[in-house]
């Protein structure tokens, strides 16, 4: 159909809807183009059903916790302005381990590249791993209990250098190697760790093999741990040693996040939950550990 404007000009609406057409896809392919981290805490493990510190022990996924990593499958899959994963990064634990491959599986990307690494690991919790949250509260007092949990440099009672709570095994060989390549020194492996050491521990891994991915426009999913998921948000987020304190991290609740291109900075000001009102039902919950049994 052709409206006349004049003698000397027509207009064809069919120019008029490529253009648009064309228009959307520049834009769309621009926000593909992006690079996006997505991040996420496991699904809920059996320690997490027993309200036990996890840490560095080997505990699998509860059957909660791999309902709860289908459904973050089924949230990504709904993002219209995020590219599926192009890679994944996750812990040498179990339940993260699991939560990850559940999350590919429903995505059909098990055939992208997955590194693992002990620097996505939980915080270590010393001597308190395996224990009872409640039972620990009550013996060490809420201070001491908040310290330990939530501030920046509240770290638990370490392991003894050769006791089983410090839960190494040959995993760990394994990361050697890959340390190497990246230019990284693996020093020794912790007996306890404050939220202060994960940061110290994960920022130069971050920065050898996560940002350059990010600095290709890739999407990058990381499934990793609580303690984690707070040490990098502190980082990208510049949230300071006070406020981290009450930033609690739900299971199974994936998180996007937008980067500039150029300076792989967050391009707002807050990260987004893809279920924003479970998550916040959630992290309450955390945030009660071991003062509700």
């Amino acid at each position: 159909m052709k409206f006349s404007f004049d003698s000397s000009h027509t207009y064809d609406s069919r120019f008029e809807h490529q253009r648009l057409y064309d228009s959307h896809n520049r834009v769309r392919s621009n926000i593909l183009e992006m690079p996006h981290l997505i991040v996420l805490r496991h699904g809920e493990s059996e320690w997490n059903k027993t309200n036990k510190f996890c840490g560095w022990v080997d505990v699998s996924l509860s059957e909660n916790g791999k309902k709860q990593a289908e459904r973050s499958a089924e949230l990504l899959l709904k993002q219209k302005e995020v590219g599926k994963p192009d890679i994944c990064f996750t812990s040498r634990l179990t339940r993260a381990n699991q939560t990850a491959e559940i999350i590919l599986d429903r995505m059909h990307r098990l055939f992208i590249d997955t590194d693992k690494t002990w620097r996505l690991n939980e915080r270590h919790y010393g001597a308190f791993q395996g224990r009872d949250k409640t039972e620990v509260l009550a013996e060490v007092g809420k201070e001491k209990y908040m310290f330990v949990r939530r501030a920046y440099t509240g770290c638990p009672p370490l392991c003894d250098p050769d006791a089983e709570c410090r839960s190494l095994d040959d995993r760990y060989n394994l990361d050697a190697e890959d340390e190497k390549k990246l230019g990284l020194s693996g020093g020794e492996m912790p007996r306890g760790e404050s939220l202060e050491m994960v940061v110290g521990r994960l920022v130069p891994y971050y920065k050898a093999a996560i940002e350059p991915e990010l600095a290709k426009g890739r999407t990058v999913l990381v499934v990793t741990h609580g303690s984690v998921v707070r040490a990098l948000l502190k980082v990208l987020y510049s949230i300071s040693d006070d406020d981290i304190s009450e930033v609690n991290i739900p299971n199974g609740i994936p998180i996007k996040i937008d980067l500039d291109a150029e300076t792989l900075k967050p391009r707002k000001d807050k990260w987004e939950y893809l279920d924003p009102e479970r998550a916040k039902v959630e992290a309450e919950k955390v945030r009660l550990q071991g003062f509700k049994k």
